[in-house]
């Protein structure tokens, strides 16, 4: 649905206009203050001849020309007849501040699902129900009802929110500056999604800012993030919802490793998305991107510090949070040394001293020196700008970085404070002029600085996602290791040898086949964990050995799993062991098949050390799985330890979740524990399948 006559209409009407204090006068008083053309403002109230000195139509029908936008602030029983009458005026888009719809129960989901079909039918994309509303800063257009403190708030952040008190909190930031702000409130026939994607596309934002509590268009959603990616526009999300137990209930360690919101985890890190931990960081994180005048080329940040204490400080907070630190060349150590006074030295973070902090000229110099480096990628200016400057090293240190940042050849800049106070404004616009991020004071701070090189460094990759389609198998089939194994085998996934045998004779015949020794595992589809029923023999090295372990399984599978039906054992060769890996299937509801890897075995629940992300993979994405596990020294050779196949395991990571694609409509669960990753190669030791089906 095109959203630009709800977005950037050119005529607006407010329907049920009044000077009185609530959705409609204060969405007026909003408009007055902050709009540069009332012009195309009209408005409608039956009982009103005019409203705040303009002229007041009794219908919308009465105004003489096409309405693109409806504000439409009337009780619940009358937005849907507005709406038609609207619609006579080729009204593209509405806003509906009414409550009482899908918030309240199964009547108002009721009385929604009436507003969204009709709305539909009438082509109009309604912004709400129970929102507070848009502004378009850019185009001057203030449809929003929570009243806002007079002042300019145009920039380049594109912010949208599903409550309209976040909203109202980015609204009252000193350090933002928006494109659009959106409360979707309800979303009605327009989704977070297509708010999202509006966004993204729309040349006056640079940065999206998004508080979402759920998704209903995953589709979209990827699709929104994949040109978020291939554009390098930051998206900044504030997630809810982070405890789901959605996946509580699963039949293997897969499900319980990776629930609903760490799937999400892995679609933002697929697509570049950076995630804020809370509202400060959201608004925070939004604001550095959109001061940033260009992303850092690299990860590698030179501190620099006017006390030696405070370089101890950033020196702590560069290692705790991941930042990089820069290796001056020699001649740029040299040049830094002719700068400071005897007593001083050249480190990073760098103790300038106030010598330099207390010469704008000499600071310029230093900063240029560092800037040329061509190992350091970014500056970050570590000192703390109060209310008040009382302190010269605060104007000298702001002045060196305005001036250093007018060669536009200059790396990025970031000013991290120590303390947090409310900053001296004049201060922060000098910065922020000079495309500067002034951020959040210490741990705040030193997070945005790694989140914002995360991103600066982030390669997108297209290994896509295997969205499923929306069917009725709701119900679930679990099979046998064997019949798992097989499906495996049938889709291109290399396995291990292996037999049924029913009987103690057929089970010596295969033998002859397989080879001693020998692992024997009870064959049954109702027994997923083997082991706990003593299910399990391994090592049988003769005809002997393997008649007897045949009896004993059957025999405790039998006390053990009385209800289980028992089809006889799987043989097949003992495997060559090495570090015991994990690889799993999780069938998402909503964004379809994510693939796990990690560390396997009895270790799996214990350090719960895995890697997530949605199928299919490309093998480079493998890798990087693979290399982010905090296991993964243990595969390369961890103090005199063999260096295992980490090849092998990748292209049998790409081989599942190719698999897994595939499968998008019929698999639900794979558990593949423990795979063996030896010095020449990897094999599966066991595999439990779940398949969806038909309840």
């Amino acid at each position: 649905m095109n959203l630009n006559k709800l977005l950037k209409p050119k005529t607006i009407a407010i329907i049920g206009a009044s000077d009185k204090a609530g959705f409609s006068g204060d969405t007026i008083r909003n408009y007055m203050k902050f709009s540069r053309n009332l012009d195309q403002l009209y408005f409608v109230n039956p009982k009103r001849d005019e409203v705040f000195g303009k002229k007041c139509y009794h219908s919308i029908l009465d105004i003489e020309c096409d309405i693109d936008l409806a504000i439409i602030c009337t009780p619940q029983k009358t937005v849907i007849p507005l709406l038609r009458e609207a619609a006579e005026k080729n009204c593209g888009g509405a806003v509906v501040f009414a409550s009482g719809y899908g918030e309240v129960g199964a009547e108002g989901k009721a009385k929604q699902q009436e507003l969204v079909e009709e709305a539909d039918k009438l082509g109009i994309a309604v912004m709400g129900p129970n929102c507070a509303g848009f502004a378009n800063f850019i185009d001057g257009i203030f449809a929003f009802a929570f009243l806002v403190e007079e002042r300019d708030r145009k920039g380049n952040i594109g912010m949208i929110s599903q409550s309209g008190q976040i909203v109202l909190a980015g609204l009252d930031s000193p350090n933002m500056g928006f494109s659009h702000v959106i409360s979707s409130g309800n979303s009605c026939n327009v989704k977070v999604e297509d708010y999202l994607d509006f966004l993204v596309e729309d040349d006056d934002t640079k940065v999206v800012a998004a508080y979402i509590e759920g998704i209903t268009k995953p589709a979209k959603l990827i699709e929104t993030f994949r040109k978020a990616a291939l554009k390098k526009k930051p998206i900044v999300i504030l997630k809810t919802g982070r405890s789901s137990k959605s996946q509580e209930l699963a039949a293997s360690h897969t499900g319980s490793l990776s629930g609903s919101d760490k799937v999400l985890r892995a679609i933002f890190k697929r697509y570049g998305i950076v995630e804020a931990g809370d509202l400060e960081e959201l608004c925070s994180l939004a604001a550095a991107f959109s001061w940033m005048r260009e992303l850092p080329a690299g990860r590698r940040t030179v501190f620099m510090n006017v006390s030696g204490g405070e370089a101890g400080v950033s020196a702590d907070l560069s290692e705790e949070y991941g930042i990089p630190l820069a290796e001056y060349k020699p001649e740029t150590k040299a040049y830094l040394k002719s700068l400071l006074p005897e007593y001083g030295s050249v480190n990073n973070p760098f103790d300038m001293t106030a010598g330099i902090g207390y010469n704008t000229p000499v600071m310029v110099d230093a900063i240029k020196a560092i800037s040329a480096d061509e190992n350091v990628d970014m500056i970050c200016v570590a000192y703390t700008i109060t209310p008040e400057i009382w302190d010269d090293t605060i104007a000298h240190m702001v002045e060196a970085v305005s001036i250093a940042r007018q060669d536009k050849s200059i790396k990025p800049i970031v000013w991290l404070p120590f303390i947090e106070h409310t900053r001296h404004q004049g201060s922060a616009d000098i910065l922020k002029a000079s495309g500067t991020p002034l951020l959040a004071s210490g741990k705040y701070g030193c997070t945005a600085i790694r989140k914002i090189l995360d991103f600066a460094s982030f390669e997108y990759e297209d290994g896509g996602c295997a969205i499923p389609e929306k069917t009725a198998k709701t119900g679930s089939k679990g099979l046998s290791e064997y019949d798992s194994l097989c499906y495996l085998e049938k889709h291109g996934v290399v396995i291990p040898a292996q037999a049924v045998a029913a009987t103690k004779e057929e089970a010596v015949e295969v033998a002859k086949t397989l080879g001693y020794p020998l692992s024997v595992k009870i064959h049954s589809a109702q027994i997923q964990h083997k082991s706990d029923v003593g299910g399990v023999k391994l090592n049988i090295k003769n005809d002997e050995e393997l008649c007897q372990a045949f009896d004993i399984i059957m025999d405790n599978c039998k006390k053990n799993a009385p209800g289980a039906e028992l089809s006889g054992v799987l043989l097949k060769p003992m495997l060559k062991t090495g570090a015991e890996m994990i690889i799993g299937i999780n069938n998402d509801k909503d964004f379809g098949p994510t693939i796990m890897v990690g560390m396997g075995g009895v270790f799996v629940e214990l350090f719960k050390d895995v890697q997530l992300a949605p199928v299919p993979l490309t093998r480079n994405q493998a890798v990087k799985m693979i290399e982010q596990l905090k296991a993964y020294p243990l595969l390369n050779g961890y103090r005199g330890n063999p260096v295992y196949d980490k090849d092998a395991l990748a292209d049998l990571l790409v081989s599942i979740a190719a698999m897994a694609a595939e499968g998008k409509d019929e698999i639900k669960e794979l558990d593949i524990n423990p795979v063996f990753v030896s010095e020449d190669g990897v094999a599966i030791a066991d595999a439990l399948l779940i398949l969806k089906e038909e309840c």
